[in-house]
C-alpha cells in the first residue's frame, strides 16, 4: 500500500500526531491521534505488541481510543482506502494510570432528579461549609459587592456608536456575571440567603429577557466574549437558583440555556475541533455543551437524543484528544496567563463526571503535573510569568480583572502538588474578592488515586512538550532565588504565543531583571500588539541582519534538546535552528551556577550574517561601556557579553507605540519598558557568550 497520509501538519490549528515515535504513555486507555487524509474516510486502527495484533478499531474520527493489555512496546498503524499511514512505535509504562471511561449513556442515566445536582449535591453542604471557612467569608464580601453593583446594563455597541463598546462592555459583564451572578447563586444554595438568591434570580431573567442570537450570542457577528461568559456560568446559575423558579421561569432559563448550549456545540462541529483543537475560544466550549446536559435533564426543553449527542462529545473530547496546549508533562503550551484560566473553565463538568459516572479525567498525565507548572511559571512572588500574552498581568489588574487566577494550582496541588505546591496553594488561599473563577472554589474534594511517579519539587523543571524550562537556585526561599526560564517549543507562535523561540527572562528575589515586552494596549490586536509584541525584537531572542522568526507562524518552532542539574550547576541547551529558515543553526546554552547566568548562542549560516540581542528590562538601565546594569526592588544585575558584542542603544520606546491607532478616549497606560540592543561583527560564524551576575 502506498502511504500518502499526510506526515506533518499543515496547520497551527491541527492535532499532533500521538503517540509519536520514542513516546513512553502513561496512561491507559491510549488516545491514538493522527493526522487525516482529505475528505471523509472510515480508518481502520490498528495496535500490535511483539508483532502480534491486540487492538482493532474503526473510526470516521482523527483519533481512536484503545485500551492496551498491558505495559510494554507496540506500534499502531492506521489504513483506509487501501493507504497506510505507517507504524509508529511507542511505549506503554508500567506505571502509567488506568481511567476507565464511561459512556454518555451510562452516565446521563445517573444524572439524579434533584437540584442542585452540578456543583454539589445538597447533603454535600454541611462538609463544604465547615471545610470552607475561610472561602465562605469570601463569597460573603462578593455577595455584599455584588448587591452594590447592580443589574449589568444592556450591551449597545451593536447598533450605538456612543455606546460602551465591546472590549469595555465584556471587561466589566464578566464582573457582573462570572463573578456577581455566580456569587449570589452559590450564596442561596450554600447560605440560604434569601435576599442573595432574589437578586440573582432578577439578573437571571434580565439576562434571559436578552436575546442569545443578539449582541450577547456566542457566535454572532460582534465578538464572543459576552456569550463565552452566560454560555459557562447560566447552567450552573440556573441548577442552583431552580427552587426559587417557578414552572414557567424554569423553562425560561432552560431555553436560554439550551440556546447556549446549541451555539457551543454548532461552533465546535463548524471548527472540526477534534481535528483542528488549536483554536483557543473553542477550548473553553465542550465542558459548558455537557453541563448544559447534565442539568437540563428533566426540564422538558431538552430530548434525551440531543442531551446524548451533546454529552457523548464532550466526553469524546475530553477522554481523546484534549487538552491540546497542555500536554502530558504538565506544561501549558499557551504560557501560565491562559493557563491559570483555562485549567479552570472545566472544572465543574469534570467534577460532576466524576461524581456521576466514577470517570477521572483528573487522573490524567497533564492535570496530575500541571501544578508544578505553575509553581515555577505562574509563582505569585515573581514580577511577571513569562511566556505569550498576558505575561505581565497580575491577578488584580484592572486590564484583565482574575483572568491571570488567584490561586492557580489550588485545585491541582489539593491533588497531586509537591510540598511547595501546595504551600503556594494555601498562600493565595486569602483573597479579598473572587473576581472571576468562583465555580471551582465550592466543589466537594474527593481523594486521590493513582499517582504518577515525580520527584518532589526541584529547582529545575522541564516541559519538553509544550517547551518550557524553569533553573532556580532555591525556589522554596524566593527572597534570595535567582531564577531563569526559557521557551523552545514545537508550538509556533500563533494564537497567544509569541515569535520568541529561545527566548529568556531573569529573575532575582522576585524582581523581573530581564524580561519579555510589549503589552496588548487597549486589547488584543491593537497595533501595537501584533507588530510589537508579538515580534522577535520584542523579547530576548536573536535578530538576524535585523529580522526575527515568522509571527504567526506554525514553523517558528524550537526544541529543549537538555536540562540537567548536579546540585550545583544547572544547565539547558535549546535548538532554535527551525525558527530562523536564513540560519544553518542556532543553538543556545543557558547556565545557571550561584549567582551566575551565561547565555551562550552557537549560530551558523551559509553567508555572512550580522546578530542583534535585544534585552529588555522594566527598569530604566545604565551603561559602562559594553556593560549594562539593571536595578529593580533592591535586585542588581551586572550584563557582561563577551567581544563579539557591541552595545548598540537603549531606548524606551518600541517600535509601534502603546496606543498607535487607539482612540483618545481609550488610550491606556501601561509601565515603562526599557530596551538594550547588543550586536555583532558580520561573519557566518558566531559564538556569542552573555554573563549574568546577580547581587
Amino acid at each position: 500500500m502506498s502511504s500518502t497520509f499526510p506526515k506533518e501538519r499543515t496547520s497551527a490549528m491541527q492535532v499532533f500526531v500521538f503517540p509519536e515515535e520514542g513516546r513512553v504513555v502513561e496512561e491507559n486507555p491510549v488516545c491514538l491521534c493522527f493526522l487525516p487524509m482529505e475528505g471523509r474516510h472510515t480508518y481502520t486502527v490498528t495496535v500490535k505488541k511483539d508483532g502480534a495484533e491486540v487492538f482493532c478499531g474503526e473510526t470516521v474520527n482523527n483519533y481512536c481510543v484503545a485500551e492496551l493489555p498491558g505495559a510494554g512496546d507496540y506500534t499502531w498503524n492506521v489504513t483506509a482506502d487501501g493507504k497506510e499511514r505507517g507504524e509508529i512505535p511507542f511505549k506503554l509504562a508500567d506505571w502509567a494510570v488506568k481511567i476507565p471511561r464511561i459512556g454518555a449513556a451510562e452516565l446521563y442515566a445517573n444524572v439524579p432528579d434533584v437540584h442542585p445536582r452540578h456543583l454539589f449535591f445538597g447533603e454535600d453542604i454541611p462538609a463544604i461549609l465547615s471545610e470552607r471557612t475561610a472561602e465562605i467569608a469570601v463569597l460573603r464580601r462578593n455577595m455584599e459587592q455584588a448587591f452594590a453593583d447592580g443589574i449589568p446594563d444592556m450591551p449597545m455597541f451593536h447598533r450605538d456608536p456612543d455606546a460602551l463598546p465591546y472590549r469595555e462592555f465584556f471587561g466589566q459583564f464578566r464582573a457582573f456575571i462570572d463573578r456577581n451572578l455566580v456569587a449570589l447563586s452559590l450564596g442561596y444554595a450554600l447560605l440560604g440567603d434569601e435576599k442573595a438568591g432574589a437578586f440573582a434570580k432578577e439578573i437571571l431573567l434580565t439576562i434571559c429577557d436578552r436575546n442569545p442570537a443578539g449582541p450577547c450570542a456566542l457566535n454572532g457577528p460582534w465578538g464572543d466574549e459576552v456569550g463565552l461568559s452566560l454560555a459557562r456560568c447560566l447552567p450552573s446559575v440556573y441548577d442552583l437558583l431552580y427552587p426559587l423558579l417557578s414552572d414557567k421561569e424554569r423553562n425560561y432559563a432552560a431555553n436560554t440555556v439550551k440556546a447556549y448550549a446549541a451555539q457551543c456545540y454548532d461552533r465546535l462541529r463548524q471548527r472540526n475541533y477534534c481535528e483542528n483543537p488549536g483554536d483557543s475560544h473553542a477550548g473553553r466550549l465542550p465542558a459548558y455543551l455537557g453541563e448544559a446536559a447534565l442539568v437540563l435533564k428533566g426540564s422538558g426543553v431538552l430530548s434525551d437524543e440531543e442531551a446524548l449527542r451533546w454529552l457523548d462529545y464532550s466526553l469524546e473530547i475530553y477522554g481523546g484528544i484534549f487538552p491540546h496546549y497542555g500536554t502530558p508533562d504538565g506544561g501549558w503550551a499557551e504560557g501560565p496567563f491562559y493557563a491559570s484560566s483555562y485549567t479552570k473553565w472545566y472544572l465543574p463538568f469534570f467534577s460532576a463526571v466524576e461524581r456521576f459516572g466514577g470517570t477521572r479525567f483528573l487522573d490524567r498525565p497533564f492535570y496530575q503535573r500541571v501544578s508544578e507548572f505553575f509553581l515555577h511559571f505562574a509563582s505569585p512572588y515573581h514580577e511577571n510569568h513569562p511566556f505569550g500574552d498576558g505575561y505581565w498581568c497580575h491577578s488584580e489588574d484592572a486590564e484583565w480583572p482574575g483572568f491571570f487566577a488567584q490561586s492557580p494550582c489550588r485545585f491541582y496541588a489539593d491533588r497531586y502538588g509537591s510540598a511547595a505546591a501546595v504551600n503556594m496553594a494555601a498562600e493565595q488561599a486569602s483573597q479579598e474578592l473572587y473576581l472571576l473563577h468562583l465555580l471551582d472554589i465550592f466543589l466537594p474534594r474527593t481523594p486521590t488515586a493513582s499517582p504518577l511517579p515525580k520527584a518532589e519539587s526541584a529547582d529545575t523543571a522541564v516541559f519538553p512538550d509544550a517547551g518550557f524550562v524553569s533553573m532556580h537556585t532555591d525556589i522554596t526561599h524566593p527572597a534570595d532565588d535567582l531564577a531563569v526560564v526559557a521557551r523552545a517549543s514545537r508550538f509556533g507562535s500563533d494564537s497567544h504565543r509569541h515569535a520568541d523561540q529561545g527566548s529568556f527572562a531573569i529573575f532575582y528575589k522576585g524582581a523581573a531583571l530581564i524580561s519579555p515586552s510589549g503589552y496588548f494596549g487597549r486589547a488584543y490586536g491593537t497595533a501595537h500588539h501584533f507588530k510589537w509584541t508579538n515580534t522577535t525584537k520584542a523579547h530576548n531572542a536573536i535578530l538576524i541582519d535585523g529580522a526575527g522568526q515568522e509571527t504567526f507562524s506554525m514553523n517558528s518552532r524550537g526544541k529543549i534538546l537538555s536540562c540537567t542539574d548536579d546540585g550545583v550547576k544547572k544547565t539547558a541547551r535549546l535548538d532554535l535552528s527551525p525558527a530562523y529558515p536564513m540560519l544553518q543553526k542556532w543553538e543556545r546554552t543557558i547556565t545557571l551556577c550561584g549567582k551566575c547566568i551565561t547565555v551562550t548562542d552557537e549560530i551558523e549560516a551559509d553567508h555572512d550574517v550580522i546578530v542583534t540581542q535585544p534585552l529588555h528590562t522594566l527598569s530604566a538601565p545604565t551603561s559602562d561601556g559594553n556593560t549594562v546594569h539593571v536595578e529593580r526592588g533592591g535586585a542588581h544585575l551586572t550584563v557582561t557579553p563577551d567581544g563579539s558584542l557591541t552595545l548598540r542603544g537603549i531606548t524606551d520606546q518600541p517600535d509601534v507605540p502603546l496606543n498607535e491607532g487607539v482612540p483618545e478616549k481609550y488610550a491606556v497606560t501601561m509601565p515603562e519598558q526599557y530596551h538594550i540592543y547588543y550586536e555583532s561583527e558580520k561573519k557566518k560564524s558566531h559564538r556569542i557568550t552573555v554573563t549574568y551576575t546577580a547581587s
